[in-house]
């Protein structure tokens, strides 16, 4: 191997690491942000759909009150 495949072994390796490296910033980031949002507390812990539908108070000519 002479010096010149070496010297583009070593900067397509240092390439990748820091691809690597920049998708893990902003992956650590985004659950920095998602974190933050869970922690302010406004957003009840409560499950879907706990409510029985109603009917809507506008419908179409002839649909309501059937």
């Amino acid at each position: 191997m002479n010096r010149k495949t070496l010297e583009e072994a070593v900067r397509k390796a240092i390439n990748k690491i820091a691809n690597e490296g920049k998708y893990q910033k902003h992956a650590r980031g985004t659950f920095k942000r998602m974190l933050a949002k869970i922690s302010l507390g406004k957003n009840k812990n409560t499950a879907p759909f706990t409510e029985d539908p109603h009917m809507g108070k506008s419908a179409p000519p002839g649909q309501g009150d059937q």
